[in-house]
Parts: structure tokens; C-alpha cells; sequence
């Protein structure tokens, strides 16, 4: 056994309507649920499958879950039955590639799966306790489809509640922006594009700001030429990079704004964007409150945990092993007081 480490995320299930169970009791509902031969859902593998409407055949299913009293655990598995997986032949051959380059190359093919199997698109490992979800994604998966996944089976598959029930998988500030009062601004950086909100505060009315940051090396000189001609004219802008020697090059912090009265919609809006940030796994996400401001950590729960791996490189984990994990992560959680237990 190795050992990797991944990015552990957290949603709260939040429902619009009256529910019978937490998200925990729910799941366990449904897998308990029998047809007319009496087996549960969850002795039934075929029926805990969701087929997705894509161009690829790709479905979402249910494959290895247990229910450990404490806890509902499993993974999600994204297949695709009409999907081809590209392969690097590693038998050289020479190639005319164009009328002044002769090449030795490596062959690129395609192949579909094997007989009585499907390639894996995407694999997640989850765990729900009370109404909280812990999840870690190791490929190509994400919230959205694990929101699609519980919304078939909950309400289609085995009417667990309501057909017409909403919920959402919300992500979570820390409890310590109680702290900060309202929160003003939310901020993110890290390698993917930022994203600011702040709700500005202005006597008897109050505006939200929405801003999306673009703070990236590669606007370099002749993309980040616009902004500056934009703020200095086009003569000073050209004389400036005229005079750049071989290693400068100009940049731009661009910023776009979107303002308007706060109302219950634009609180929906930022606990969406919220949901969007959590997903960036490299983003730092920070707020500031009438208050104060939490810059110490990062302000969306989540954490990075080792995980058992049977091989190096290998993409799946061990199923007990991470189990173990994902309640490590909701008994640190809960002792930090950062969710209820």
C-alpha cells in the first residue's frame, strides 16, 4: 500500500420542504427499499444505476455502499458505454507530418471497453452522517452529478420523499464568519480565475457586488494591451512596450462588477457562487464582515487527507480506508466546532 493525498469536500443538505429523515436517513431508506421478491435496493446493483442523457450513454451508479450505523458510505462511478479511451501504441513508425518535416512517431488509437464492461469517467467516494456529506473526487466527477445521482434515486427510483421536493447540497462557510458579522466580501485566489463578492453597505439600502478577478500570467503584453490603453491611451500604452526590455512584459488586474440592490435573490446568487468555489480544489476562499475578517484558513470547508492506494499510480483507493478517513474528517470538524454533530 501507498499513500495519496486528495481534497475531502463538504455539503450540507438543505431541503426546501419537510423531509422525514436527515440525508443520512434518507439514503439508508432508500437501499432498505424492497421489490416484490423482497431483496433491498441495495442487493440489487442494476437497479441503482442512473442513465444520463448524453450523446456518450453515460451513467451514474451506485456501486459499492454500506451502511456502517453511524454513517451511509459508498462511491459513485461516471461510465460511459459508447465511449472510446485513446492509447499510445509504443511501436515507433515514420510519418511525412508535413512537406519539411519527416517524423518518428508513436501511434495514437482509440479503443472501446472490453465486452461486459464500461470505462470509468469519474469515481467518488462519499459519506453522509445526520445531513452532512463528505465526498473526494478522483476523476472527472462532480457535486453536480452526485446532486443528479441522490436526486433520481430519492425521489424517482424509490420514492424516499417527495417528487416534488427541491434541495440543494449547499457549501458551507466556517462557523467562525458568525464572527465577522454580515458577510461583506468573499474572496478567492489560487491558480484558477478569482472571483470577489462584496455587498456594500450605504445607508438605508444595501447593493451586492459581484467582481471576477483575472490575475494571470499569461496576459502578458499584447492580451493585457487593452486595459492599459483603455486607462492610458494608446500612444503611452505603445511607447511603454516599446521600452520593455527582452524579459518585461505588461499585465492586467481586470475587474467587472455587477451591482444591485441586495435582495433575498442576490443571497441566493452568493451561496451559489459559494457552491462554484468549493469545487475549485486550488482556490483560497476568504471573507471579510461589518465586524472583522477570517484570514487565517480557508473559509470553505474542506480538507486535504492521505488515502490508501493498493499501487502507485493507481486511480482507485481503498474502500475501507477511506471510510476511516471521511470520519476522521467529520469528528475533526465537529471538534472544532465547525458543524453540528
Amino acid at each position: 500500500m501507498t499513500t495519496v493525498y486528495h481534497m475531502v469536500h463538504y455539503r450540507r443538505f438543505q431541503a426546501d420542504g419537510p423531509v422525514a429523515w436527515p440525508l443520512e436517513g434518507l439514503c439508508r431508506q432508500a437501499l432498505e427499499t424492497v421489490d416484490t421478491a423482497g431483496a433491498s435496493l441495495s442487493q440489487r446493483v442494476e437497479d441503482r444505476v442512473f442513465q444520463l442523457q448524453d450523446q456518450f450513454g453515460g451513467e451514474m451508479m451506485l456501486n459499492r455502499v454500506a451502511d456502517l450505523t453511524s454513517a451511509i458510505y459508498g462511491e459513485f462511478c461516471y461510465s460511459e458505454e459508447k465511449g472510446l479511451q485513446a492509447l499510445l501504441r509504443l511501436k515507433a513508425s515514420t510519418q511525412q507530418l508535413s512537406n519539411i518535416t519527416l517524423a518518428e512517431v508513436f501511434d495514437l488509437e482509440e479503443r472501446k471497453a472490453p465486452t461486459g464492461s464500461q470505462f470509468i469517467r469519474g469515481l467518488a467516494y462519499w459519506m453522509a452522517i445526520g445531513d452532512h456529506l463528505f465526498f473526494l473526487k478522483t476523476q472527472a466527477m462532480d457535486s453536480d452529478r452526485i446532486h443528479a445521482y441522490l436526486n433520481w434515486l430519492l425521489k424517482e427510483r424509490t420514492k424516499t420523499v417527495d417528487p416534488m421536493l427541491s434541495f440543494r447540497l449547499q457549501a458551507e462557510f466556517d462557523r467562525s464568519v458568525g464572527d465577522v458579522g454580515d458577510i461583506q466580501k468573499l474572496r478567492v485566489t489560487g491558480r484558477t480565475i478569482p472571483a470577489v463578492v462584496g455587498v456594500v453597505a450605504d445607508g438605508p439600502t444595501r447593493e451586492v457586488q459581484t467582481r471576477r478577478r483575472v490575475e494571470d500570467a499569461a496576459l502578458r503584453s499584447e492580451q493585457a494591451k487593452p486595459v492599459w490603453e483603455a486607462i492610458l491611451g494608446s500612444a503611452k500604452t505603445e511607447s511603454l512596450i516599446k521600452a520593455l526590455g527582452p524579459g518585461e512584459y505588461i499585465t492586467a488586474d481586470a475587474s467587472l462588477a455587477v451591482r444591485g440592490r441586495r435582495t433575498a435573490e442576490s443571497k441566493r446568487q452568493i451561496k451559489e457562487l459559494a457552491n462554484d468555489i468549493a469545487d475549485m480544489s486550488d482556490a483560497r476562499v476568504q471573507i471579510e464582515g461589518k465586524d472583522g475578517r477570517l484570514s487565517d484558513g480557508d473559509a470553505i470547508l474542506r480538507t486535504r487527507m492521505p488515502f490508501s492506494v493498493p499501487h502507485q499510480g493507481s486511480t482507485l483507493l481503498d474502500f475501507d480506508n477511506v471510510a476511516d478517513q471521511l470520519r476522521t474528517v467529520y469528528s475533526r470538524f465537529v471538534q472544532d466546532g465547525k458543524i453540528d454533530a
